[in-house]
């Protein structure tokens, strides 16, 4: 690296957080005075970015100038928190990473990892007895899938490449793992997707498992789910797209209404809601809480239990009671909500509508996206085996 391009950039992955432990705080928890990196991007991927090096945090930057989505912001953070705690653990600074120091980070989270997040709450403090915000750490397993490795691997592929061509790094240790590694033989999966009959016994287990609760304190819970389980199989949106729905995404014209929705890379897209998903979204928003909503969601479409915008991890815990309330066969036992667009896509293949116009409504950019789709409801092999029938 040129004398021109050597200036003190803290590329060893700090630990530290200053101010975070006063006397009175719970072990686990923390006060609300962290810096600010972007007020574009929710508070608890803040908390991960600020902690990077500054010259990762300009890639950071630099995702936020070309208009990059905040799940896709989000992603990478929780991707280069993974990879920093990895390097902080072994004492590696960014300028010593190898292609060994990869292959043995990859490894460290083949079968699974542990995963710190922070979640804002509010706690009552013991000296003063004041009720104040405080952020809580907490740790969960994540199962690391195909997709999963993939994405970490291109995570880290586009970090390497910006420092590269920044000059703050003079080599890429990716392209050296990359180019020593075994390539992994790709196997294609048949999408999981529920029936039609398996999709109404879902929606109908909502008002089911409300039935035996006793009590029912929060009882537009239920009116919430079932709009949001009915949106998502009914327009196909990804779940991070129907928890980045806002009220006024909600649009009427005459007797038709739509909804606004924002997909990958910024690109809009607008879905008729058939009168199924608008009767029970109407539903809903007139049992949607208006009062102590903070005013930042006040435009929230889908709310949780404070009164904030609902994650992407609250709509899959929701669903997954329904799932099991459904008592629905091993194969949709783990049904998710990228799988109730699965369905969608399914079923309006399975009625003969035009690829092009399922890969409109998916948002896909490829249409090649769209096809794998169609493996699973391909009539004429169906018609070929029922022809063969060795038995007759």
């Amino acid at each position: 690296m040129s004398d021109a391009n050597m200036r003190p950039r803290g590329l060893l992955y700090s630990l530290s957080n200053s101010g975070l432990n006063k006397p009175f705080l719970q072990p686990g928890v923390f006060p609300m005075d962290e810096p600010v990196f972007s007020r574009r991007l929710p508070e608890s991927i803040n908390r991960m970015i600020i902690k990077f090096p500054e010259d990762v945090q300009e890639f950071f930057l630099e995702m936020i100038s070309a208009d990059r989505s905040k799940q896709t912001i989000a992603n990478y953070a929780y991707d280069f928190t993974l990879f920093f705690d990895y390097l902080a653990s072994k004492n590696v600074t960014l300028e010593d990473v190898t292609s060994r120091t990869l292959k043995r980070f990859f490894r460290r989270i083949e079968n699974g990892y542990e995963r710190t997040v922070h979640v804002k709450l509010k706690k009552r403090n013991p000296a003063s007895g004041e009720t104040e915000e405080v952020w809580v750490k907490r740790k969960h397993f994540r199962e690391n899938s195909r997709a999963g490795k993939q994405r970490k691997q291109a995570s880290l592929r586009s970090l390497f490449r910006y420092l590269v061509k920044t000059h703050v790094l003079d080599r890429d240790p990716m392209e050296e793992y990359e180019d020593a590694s075994l390539r992994a033989r790709h196997h294609k999966k048949v999408p999981v997707f529920l029936t039609r009959d398996e999709a109404l016994r879902l929606v109908e287990a909502v008002g089911l498992y409300h039935e035996k609760q006793k009590r029912r304190r929060q009882p537009w819970y239920e009116y919430r789910d079932r709009a949001m389980i009915l949106l998502l199989l009914n327009t196909g949106m990804r779940v991070s797209e129907l928890v980045g729905l806002d009220i006024n995404s909600i649009q009427t014209d005459g007797a038709i209404t739509r909804v606004i929705v924002f997909g990958k890379g910024g690109k809009e897209r607008v879905l008729k809601l058939n009168p199924t998903a608008l009767e029970s979204l109407k539903a809903y928003l007139d049992r949607r809480p208006r009062d102590q909503v903070p005013k930042e969601h006040e435009n929230t479409l889908f709310l949780n239990k404070n009164k904030t915008r609902i994650s992407r991890k609250g709509v899959y815990e929701a669903l997954r009671k329904y799932v099991r309330e459904a008592n629905l066969p091993p194969k949709a036992a783990n049904i998710s909500p990228h799988k109730l667009r699965h369905t969608l896509a399914t079923l309006l293949l399975s009625n003969g509508e035009n690829l092009r116009v399922v890969q409109e409504i998916l948002g896909h950019s490829s249409i090649q996206t769209t096809q794998i789709y169609t493996h699973v409801i391909n009539s004429e092999q169906d018609q070929a085996l029922d022809r063969l029938n060795l038995l007759e």
